[in-house]
C-alpha cells in the first residue's frame, strides 16, 4: 500500500509541477508580450514626439525663413546704374545709422501729368485707367489648404510692377507672410499672379505691393489733388464686391478737402457720391482727366444716408509711397510718442479743466523728455494747447530732429521741457 500510496503522491507532484510550469511559461508569455507591447507603445511615444518636434523646429524655420526671405529682399537697394528701377525696398539701419540714398522718386518713375491735357469722356477715361487696375486677393494657407478670404483693388503706378492699394486690403499678408499672400489679376492675364507686400503704413492706410512680369505693364497716370473742386467728376474703378472686378462707377467731388484724425495724425480725405462699394478699397479715384487722384478707402452706411464715399488724396500719399518703396516703411515723420487726454472743467472733483498727458510711449521722444503721465498740456512750441488736435498740428508743422519746448503744469508748478521731435519709423 505505501508502495501504491508513494506512486500516486510522485504522480500528484509531477502534476502539480506540470501545472505549475505551465503557469510559469504562461505568465512568462504574457509578459513577453505585455513587454513588447509596452516596447512598441514606448516607439511609437517617442517616434511621435520626435515627429512633433521636428514638425515644429520645420515650421519655425520655414516661418523664419520667409521672414528673412521678405527681410532679405527689403534690404536690397536697387541698382540705379541699369535705369529699370527694380529692387525692393532698402532697410532703413545702416552701420552709421544714416539712411541710405532714395533710389526711387514718383516724379521719375510714374507717369507725371500733362500740362497740355483735355478733359476726356468717362468711355476714354476708363479705357485709360481700367488697364492699370487690378482686383487683389488674400488667401490663406493652412496645412497646405490655400483659400480665399478677402479682396480688393490696387492701381499700377509704375511699368515694372509697384501697386499701391489699402493697407487694411492686405494687413494680414503684411503681419504674417508665411499664413497669408496676395495674389493679382494682371492686365491680360487670366491666372492670378503673387505680389509682395513692400510695406504698409497704417497711419494713412496705404500699402505698396510689387510683382514681377516679363512685359511692360500699363500704368495710372498721378494728378494733383490739391486743384480738386466740389462738383468736378469723380469715377471709380475696382473689384467690387470681390467678384465683379472691372466695375466703373461715377459721381461727382462732394467736398476735396476733410478733416479727419487716423492715429494720432490729421489727414484731409475726399468725398465723392461716387459709389464705393466692398471690393473698391484701394482702387483708383480718377478726375476728368484721366488722373488719379485719389485711393478709394470707405463709405459711411446708415439708414438715413447716402451715397458718403471717402478717397485718400494722392498729393498726402506721394512721399509715404516713396519712402514704403525706398526703405520698406514711412521713414522721417515727426513723432512724440505721447496721447492726449482732454478733461473738461470739474469733470474729475475739482481738477483744473486742460488738455493731459495719458499715454506715454516707453523710451519715446516725451519720455525722454521728462514728461509724465497727468501733465497738464499749457502750450508746445509757443502754441497754447486747447484741446488733443492742436498738438497734432503743432508736431506735423515741424520735422525729425527739431527741437520743441513743453510746457507743462505738475503739482501746481509750470515746467518748461524740450522734446527733441522722434520718427516714427524708429517706434513702429
Amino acid at each position: 500500500m505505501d508502495n501504491g500510496n508513494e506512486k500516486i503522491n510522485n504522480e500528484y507532484i509531477n502534476d502539480l509541477l506540470k501545472y505549475e510550469r505551465e503557469i510559469i511559461q504562461r505568465n512568462s508569455a504574457k509578459e513577453k508580450k505585455y513587454r513588447l507591447t509596452v516596447i512598441i507603445l514606448s516607439v511609437i511615444l517617442l517616434a511621435s514626439v520626435m515627429f512633433s518636434g521636428f514638425q515644429t523646429i520645420y515650421i519655425f524655420r520655414l516661418n523664419s525663413g520667409l521672414e528673412g526671405i521678405l527681410s532679405y529682399t527689403r534690404s536690397i537697394k536697387s541698382n540705379t546704374s541699369s535705369g529699370t528701377g527694380e529692387g525692393t525696398a532698402a532697410v532703413r539701419d545702416t552701420p552709421d545709422g544714416e539712411l541710405p540714398e532714395p533710389w526711387f522718386s514718383l516724379e521719375e518713375a510714374a507717369s507725371v501729368s500733362d500740362p497740355d491735357k483735355t478733359r476726356m469722356s468717362t468711355v476714354d477715361i476708363v479705357k485709360k485707367v481700367s488697364p492699370a487696375t487690378v482686383s487683389l486677393s488674400i488667401i490663406s494657407v493652412d496645412n497646405s489648404k490655400e483659400t480665399r478670404i478677402g479682396s480688393g483693388s490696387g492701381f499700377i503706378i509704375t511699368s515694372d510692377g509697384y501697386i499701391v492699394t489699402n493697407r487694411h486690403v492686405v494687413v494680414l499678408a503684411d503681419e504674417s507672410v508665411s499664413t497669408y499672400y496676395v495674389t493679382v489679376i494682371l492686365p491680360d492675364e487670366e491666372q492670378p499672379v503673387r505680389a509682395e507686400v513692400i510695406g504698409s503704413d497704417s497711419q494713412t492706410d496705404i500699402a505698396v505691393l510689387k510683382v514681377k512680369s516679363d512685359k511692360e505693364l500699363p500704368c495710372v497716370t498721378l494728378g494733383d489733388s490739391s486743384t480738386l473742386q466740389a462738383g468736378e467728376l469723380a469715377i471709380a474703378i475696382g473689384n467690387a464686391m470681390g467678384t465683379l472686378d472691372d466695375t466703373v462707377t461715377a459721381g461727382v467731388i462732394s467736398a476735396p478737402s476733410r478733416e479727419i484724425t487716423r492715429n494720432g495724425y490729421y489727414m484731409e480725405i475726399i468725398q465723392t457720391d461716387t459709389a464705393i462699394n466692398p471690393g473698391n478699397s484701394g482702387g483708383p479715384l480718377i478726375n476728368s482727366f484721366g488722373e488719379v487722384v485719389g485711393i478709394t478707402n470707405s463709405k459711411i452706411i446708415t439708414t438715413t444716408s447716402e451715397n458718403l464715399g471717402f478717397a485718400i488724396p494722392v498729393n498726402s500719399v506721394k512721399k509715404v509711397i516713396e519712402s514704403i518703396i525706398n526703405y520698406g516703411k514711412v521713414v522721417n515723420r515727426p513723432y512724440l510718442g505721447v496721447s492726449l487726454k482732454y478733461v473738461p472743467d470739474t469733470s474729475y472733483y475739482g481738477a483744473l479743466g486742460g488738455t493731459y498727458a495719458a499715454e506715454l510711449v516707453k523710451d519715446g521722444p516725451a519720455e525722454k523728455a521728462g514728461l509724465m503721465i497727468g501733465d497738464r498740456i499749457i502750450s508746445i512750441d509757443g502754441v497754447e494747447i486747447r484741446e488733443t488736435g492742436d498738438i497734432i498740428k503743432v508736431r506735423d508743422s515741424h520735422k525729425v530732429g527739431d527741437v520743441i519746448d513743453f510746457v507743462v503744469e505738475r503739482d501746481g508748478k509750470e515746467i518748461t521741457l524740450p522734446l527733441t521731435i522722434g520718427d516714427s519709423a524708429d517706434y513702429q
